[in-house]
């Protein structure tokens, strides 16, 4: 009886790692390994029976970090020898904290690692740790993100390297994080908003996508111009908003009053927009940053209904959506349950 070959994603991951860590001027071999490990552990992380996805920062200097970041705030949670095992402790005291926007950091010490859970800002529209550290960071920060951004797929994300995207699942491999294709739609909805508000707008929208996408449901969305009163023929079968839901209005108010009523009305709508998403059907923005109706349905051409597609109905919605490109609809997006993400856009 011949032996069976085994294969190792272990082997991969590390040897991806080492060169990942190279880029960044992160060389450490005790941070290559920890790595490993958290990516394992980070597959569909639960504790207490409860999902969760903890952001895991490893740092240099976090001292540095904090003086960086806009109103951050951070909390000391322990240290330990400067093993692979301590990196996994860390995960495991601090990942039941990392809810309202709180992430994990592992700071690397000459002799030890200390762990703790930090944040940036408290608002709905505050800059994310991710986009101020990572997207937007300096050589000078050392700093490397792991995190679950949908089923099965993990993210290893530095300043200087393009983001490895690690799949335990079936999924089609694919080197465009479902994050920047989330922003790539984002920017549409945002696209006629005021310059001056347009930023926090975005990043509203962005914390309302990445809830869906760590939900794990599939969804579909499209724009249509905010100029127009009515939504296009073919978009009203679904629940019309008699009052579409202005989000810069609401951003405007709450940046001029700075006031709680405001604040909550913000976060009211954060959870009606996610729920809107999670329904069946089509979620209506404009590209005014409102949102129009949602619960919507279009009818497939014949030429679409008998298409067979792995996505079943909702691929056969967003291929109908996308002939509707230019004919009233802007933009369309579609996210299936494992966080694979398409977008079509009006050129």
């Amino acid at each position: 009886m011949k032996s069976g070959k085994p294969i190792s994603l272990r082997s991969v991951i590390l040897g991806e790692t080492v060169s990942f860590l190279e880029a960044e001027g992160m060389e450490c071999l005790i941070t290559q390994n920890g790595i490993v490990s958290l990516v394992n552990q980070l597959v569909n992380y639960r504790e207490e029976g409860k999902d969760l996805f903890p952001k895991v920062y490893i740092v240099d200097d976090m001292n540095l970090i904090i003086k960086s970041l806009p109103m951050s705030q951070h909390c000391y949670i322990g240290q330990g020898d400067k093993t692979k095992e301590t990196m996994l402790r860390a995960l495991k005291k601090c990942a039941p904290l990392t809810e309202a926007d709180w992430a994990i950091y592992i700071q690397r010490n000459e002799d030890n690692f200390s762990f703790g859970v930090f944040r940036a800002g408290t608002s709905l529209l505050s800059v994310s740790i991710e986009d101020f550290l990572i997207n937007n960071g300096t050589d000078e920060l050392k700093v490397i993100l792991l995190h679950q951004i949908s089923d099965k797929l993990i993210e290893i994300k530095g300043v200087k390297n393009e983001p490895l995207m690690i799949s335990f699942g079936g999924r089609e491999e694919t080197s465009r994080s479902p994050i920047e294709s989330q922003s790539e739609f984002i920017k549409t909805i945002v696209r006629h908003v005021d310059a001056s508000i347009r930023e926090q707008t975005s990043n509203f929208f962005k914390k309302v996508f990445n809830e869906i996408l760590k939900i794990g449901h599939g969804t579909l969305a499209c724009t249509i111009s905010g100029s127009k009163s009515l939504v296009p023929k073919r978009l009203e079968d679904g629940i019309i908003l008699r009052e579409r839901i202005d989000i810069p209005e609401i951003i405007k108010e709450l940046l001029e009053k700075d006031d709680l009523q405001a604040n909550s009305k913000l976060n009211g709508f954060f959870t009606i927009i996610v729920g809107m998403m999670e329904s069946d059907g089509i979620t209506v923005f404009t590209d005014r940053g409102e949102v129009a109706a949602y619960n919507v349905f279009v009818k497939h051409p014949e030429s679409i209904a008998k298409t067979n597609t792995s996505g079943g109905a909702r691929s056969r919605t967003f291929l109908t959506l996308c002939k509707l490109i230019g004919k009233g609809i802007e933009s369309v997006y579609i996210q299936s349950q494992d966080g694979k993400i398409e977008i079509e856009e009006n050129e």
